[in-house]
């Protein structure tokens, strides 16, 4: 074969790039799937037969359907071609998982046999940024190892366990991880009362939404490290039991609080003056909450005072 002159140094360059990507194209074509790794497609299937597992008979074909392995065959890309998968465009790795209601069950029973998530399923997801476990009816941790679980997912940033039945048991896990900056606890049972740190190590969380968690107290905003969250923007405490504010006045970067549905909470909410980026407040359905002070909130623009059994609003 001929050596490339100088003159022909631009063709033999294209035809270099042009042999390159054929070379791609068929290495594609033989391993069968063009874009994802092959040790997150079978983690994928492996999350799949979980959540068959723990499901009602007969649901087999309706969990996840495109979630296809070789058994099916069908060859497919679980980047692109899967629900609720997302991966990064650069690396293929799969960055974000949506795996809300998942778990599905004939007749729903919250007194039915306890359902625990295995987090180590999640391993091999080295760049899993964003996870929706939300509305599954998950009542606890799968504790073995669980602590190297959670401690695996270095890049999680978004974390959505909401409408579960999760209690303060979780909350040593979650407290690991420390990249969050979005956790929605939403309608579960998380009291407070039982945790030694709470989240209080999660210091880059912006986004905390604890609302319908009923037995949740003033007291338990403490328990629970809230004061710790200092880089907090949006937190939502509707429909908990809290009867002050206590514990929020160091929350000064909050743009966003939520008190709504709190039947017990009273008082002036005299904490609230500290915090002056607040730009939302919603205080609806608060009967016996009578007089509120506004005083030092110069950046509010939005204001709930629905079903309230405010009487007096007091300014500077």
């Amino acid at each position: 074969m001929k050596s490339c002159s100088a003159m022909e140094s631009t063709s033999c360059l294209k035809f270099s790039l042009m042999s390159l990507i054929w070379i791609i194209v068929l290495m594609n074509e033989i391993h069968g799937y063009k874009g994802c790794l092959e040790t997150e497609r079978t983690a994928l299937l492996e999350i799949k037969s979980f959540f068959i597992s723990v499901s009602d008979i007969g649901y087999d074909d309706k969990i996840l359907p495109s979630w296809v392995g070789e058994d099916d065959g069908m060859s497919s890309d679980c980047c692109d071609d899967w629900e609720g998968v997302k991966c990064s465009a650069t690396t293929r790795r799969v960055m974000q998982l949506s795996l809300n209601h998942t778990h599905r069950l004939n007749y729903y029973d919250s007194t039915s046999a306890s359902l625990l998530i295995n987090m180590s399923l999640f391993h091999p997801f080295e760049e899993l940024q964003s996870l929706d476990l939300s509305s599954n009816g998950f009542t606890g941790i799968y504790e073995n190892r669980a602590y190297d679980s959670f401690g695996s997912l270095k890049q999680l940033k978004i974390l959505n366990l909401g409408d579960n039945f999760f209690n303060d048991n979780i909350l040593p896990y979650l407290n690991t991880l420390t990249s969050l900056t979005t956790l929605n606890l939403y309608y579960n049972s998380i009291e407070g009362s039982r945790t030694k740190q709470g989240l209080a190590n999660l210091r880059y969380l912006q986004v905390l939404d604890l609302r319908e968690n009923f037995n949740i107290t003033s007291g338990s905003l403490t328990r629970l490290g809230l004061a710790n969250l200092t880089n907090l923007k949006k937190l939502d405490l509707g429909g908990c039991g809290i009867t002050t504010i206590q514990g929020l006045a160091k929350l000064k970067n909050l743009e966003a609080l939520d008190l709504s549905s709190n039947y017990y909470i009273h008082g002036s909410l005299e904490g609230l003056a500290n915090l002056t980026n607040l730009q939302v407040l919603d205080l609806s359905d608060n009967e016996k909450l009578t007089t509120l002070r506004l005083a030092n909130l110069p950046n509010l623009k939005t204001l709930d005072l629905r079903y309230c059994g405010i009487t007096t609003i007091q300014g500077k």
